[in-house]
């Protein structure tokens, strides 16, 4: 069945917006904000027909308002050497349930161990206003990061240290765990 044929005027490609709502539900604007907010002050009643409005259109709130109005976008870019190590499968799982225990939407991509390709990626990253980063680095130079981490970007290097700027930083201790892996191993009698 077309748009047309429902009764509505909708144009391909067109979403709808907190206005077609607020008229399907019978109230103003700001009561449909308040629900797709979480915020109080709207009773049951009024919650449902907004809800029921919302489900009928297929409303998805626009995060790109929200942004403008907030400043902040609720997203952390994970910045990868390479999608197809098994050492980043895991690496990104435990970011994207940390970001998501905090509202944040995760966006990764992989550097290809390329530093050109990875600033790139980060500072298209930090176009789309990101609140954090999480960066493997592939570059001996992040100097070209030094306006975004003023600008208050929080950014962690994992794995390896920044090049030529003082940044935070998670590193593994690949040695240690060698270490005690093989003294494990002895203590259980283990000779081969």
């Amino acid at each position: 069945m077309t748009d047309t044929a429902r009764g509505t005027s909708r144009r391909y490609g067109s979403r709808p917006t907190m206005k077609d709502v607020a008229a399907r539900a019978g109230v103003g604007l700001k009561t449909v904000s308040r629900v797709v907010n979480g915020e109080p002050g709207v009773t049951p009643e009024t919650e449902r027909r907004v809800q029921d409005a919302i489900t009928a259109l297929g409303f998805r709130r626009n995060d790109s308002a929200r942004i403008l109005r907030k400043g902040r976008t609720a997203s952390i870019g994970l910045v990868l050497e390479d999608l197809a190590d098994p050492f980043y499968g895991p690496l990104s799982r435990a970011v994207e349930e940390v970001a998501r225990d905090h509202g944040a939407l995760l966006i990764n991509g992989s550097s290809a161990e390329d530093p050109a390709r990875e600033q790139e990626l980060v500072l298209a990253l930090c176009a789309r206003r990101v609140d954090g980063l999480v960066i493997i680095p592939a570059a001996d130079d992040h100097r070209y990061l030094e306006p975004e981490i003023a600008a208050g970007v929080a950014t962690v290097f994992v794995d390896r240290p920044a090049g030529r700027i003082e940044a935070d930083t998670v590193l593994s201790d690949s040695f240690g765990g060698a270490r005690a892996a093989v003294a494990h191993l002895i203590a259980h009698g283990h000779r081969r």
